[in-house]
């Protein structure tokens, strides 16, 4: 008898038709997940920040008697951070058409996660930390506060962020590029991204 062979299930793209490619991640666009959307928190980035900051970074959250919510800082090699920003939610992040990257300035309102809330947060890797694919997900990891990026490598005696690395992807991400001397914030494509559960 005669017979085709087929699988019905088998999802793909014929030769030569347009196609996309929608692997990737962008930095500090937290993964939506029920079980912890509403451990969104929001803050006042502190106002005596010399620079702006955007999602996917590190910060130290202070107690505060502010209705609008805790003072933020930029976490820094000395002090252990307490959350990650994050970009859900918060409209209020500024982009020119020099600086397309959504920026929080010194006083502004920004939204993070906290510790401990297990969210899941793209944040930039060091592309030499990339080896970590295929390690546990309790692999010890540290950040990086000179490059802003998840790093293996320890500075100097920083403790270890207490987070779970849940993958890495190496093309397709969009990584916040900062220029400290122009003061513009770009979105930059061919950056390396680590998912994290925090």
């Amino acid at each position: 008898m005669a017979s085709i062979n087929m699988n019905p299930i088998l999802t793909t793209n014929a030769k030569g038709l347009f196609s996309t490619n929608s692997n990737g991640f962008t930095q500090g666009d937290a993964q939506d997940d029920p079980a912890v959307k509403f451990a969104l928190s929001g803050g006042l980035y502190d106002a005596e920040a010399t620079a702006p900051i955007f999602g996917g970074q590190p910060v130290q959250e202070f107690v505060s008697d502010n209705v609008l919510g805790s003072t933020l800082k930029a976490a820094a090699d000395d002090a252990d951070p307490t959350a990650f920003v994050v970009f859900n939610q918060a409209f209020a992040g500024l982009t020119t058409p020099q600086s397309n990257a959504p920026a929080f300035l010194p006083g502004m309102s920004v939204n993070y996660y906290r510790l401990g809330s297990g969210a899941r947060i793209p944040v930039a890797l060091d592309p030499a930390s990339i080896t970590v694919e295929g390690e546990l997900v309790s692999t010890t990891v540290y950040w990086d506060f000179t490059d802003n990026v998840l790093t293996t490598t320890q500075p100097g005696t920083q403790d270890a962020l207490p987070v779970k690395v849940l993958r890495v992807s190496t093309a397709n991400n969009k990584t916040v590029s900062y220029n400290s001397v122009t003061g513009y914030a770009n979105w930059a494509t061919d950056g390396v991204v680590a998912v994290i559960q925090i």
